[in-house]
């Protein structure tokens, strides 16, 4: 029983209005082939109904524990979570994802087959659907066929442990043993071939508790807080197993996130890359080039945002342009970044640093 409650996994969800989506969520969590885990619900009093189902679920499984707290925002309900959790394991999840049966078991197994302190998986793009499952390129996989070859991928890792049943029990100690599709990095390697390459969530991992220690997110970000999380965790970890299985369904949007228009917290993502510019630049200067050119492009998304407001709107956000030109021409400036722009980007910012104005009005006329 000891050994049971030192194994369990920690899963912190947060959640507001949810109820079209949390119960189908909780679910794949209840059909996980490893059963030692906790689900945290931080609900921050949802008034959709929301509250009251978590309530009945948790009345049918007693691993699901429901918290009502005040609405102040993600990162504030994860760090609750983290003080609350009392797993050996810690998995963030948003309530209108959900997990692959399999996926805490090819965790678990994968950080007790490297020793790591991280062990992240791969996701699909998810539509809600039963068949809508793209790939990160955004096609359209076909379920029944994708299935086969995903567990296939879960085979292998389990294989290396030596069951096909790696619960709690199963991986009762280290093992060096390297599963076939699971590749360790250490942290400089996990900053250049996998933060600064777009790999940013902090869902689709598991975290050994000790690793994560006092590190909890930003509360004063509202985007770009999971970037910040996992660069916090950089010097408190020695190295990451990743794996190409696919775990974690991630719901997106069909809109499309760039059709959304722009609003003053988007600002936040520029933070964010400042944030990173200065540790990446102190811990890990060989990538100085990679994340100035990151934080030159998010000045540009952002400007371009402004851009395709109506033209009285554009004007009430004049400071905003400043900041995102003066992202830009930082980032820019830094030695090697101008070399790591995507090409679409070069001549983007040439013309933005040059002429503001002149950008954003043709960038209005083109996308606007």
């Amino acid at each position: 029983m000891e050994s049971k409650k030192q194994g369990r996994i920690s899963i912190i969800m947060p959640v507001y209005n949810g109820v079209s989506w949390i119960g189908e969520c909780i679910e794949s969590i209840r059909q996980q082939t490893d059963t030692n885990w906790e689900l945290l619900v931080l609900d921050d009093h949802s008034t959709d109904g929301t509250t009251e189902l978590v309530l009945k679920l948790a009345e049918e499984d007693s691993r699901i524990l429901p918290i009502l707290r005040q609405k102040n925002g993600v990162s504030a309900a994860r760090n609750e979570g983290l003080e609350k959790a009392q797993g050996e394991f810690i998995m963030f999840v948003d309530a209108d994802d959900k997990l692959d049966p399999q996926m805490l078991s090819v965790l678990r197994a994968m950080l007790g087959q490297t020793e790591s302190d991280l062990a992240v998986c791969d996701y699909y793009r998810w539509n809600g659907k039963p068949d809508g499952i793209y790939n990160r390129s955004e096609e359209l996989l076909k379920t029944d066929v994708e299935r086969e070859k995903n567990a296939a991928r879960a085979k292998k890792v389990l294989r290396a442990d030596g069951t096909e049943k790696a619960g709690a029990e199963a991986v009762s100690q280290q093992r060096a043993v390297r599963a076939e599709g699971v590749r360790v990095y250490n942290r400089s390697e996990y900053v250049s071939d996998y933060l600064l390459r777009g790999n940013t969530r902090c869902w689709s991992v598991l975290y050994r508790r000790s690793a994560i220690g006092q590190i909890r997110f930003r509360e004063d970000l509202s985007i770009g807080e999971d970037m910040m999380f996992l660069m916090d965790l950089l010097m408190q970890i020695s190295s990451v197993s990743i794996t190409e299985y696919r775990g974690y369904f991630y719901r997106i949007n069909e809109q499309g996130a760039m059709l959304k228009p722009f609003k003053p917290s988007y600002m936040d993502e520029i933070k964010s890359w400042e944030l990173a510019c200065r540790l990446v630049e102190k811990e890990f200067p060989s990538q100085k080039g990679r994340v100035y050119s990151i934080l030159a492009v998010s000045a540009m998304l952002a400007a371009g945002k402004i851009a395709r407001l109506p033209g009285a709107e554009r004007k009430k956000y004049q400071t905003e342009v400043v900041q995102c030109h003066s992202a830009v021409q930082k980032g820019l400036a830094a030695s090697g970044a101008k070399e790591e722009l995507p090409k679409g980007y070069r001549i983007k910012t040439m013309l933005f640093t040059a002429c503001p104005a002149l950008y954003l009005a043709l960038y209005h006329h083109w996308k606007g």
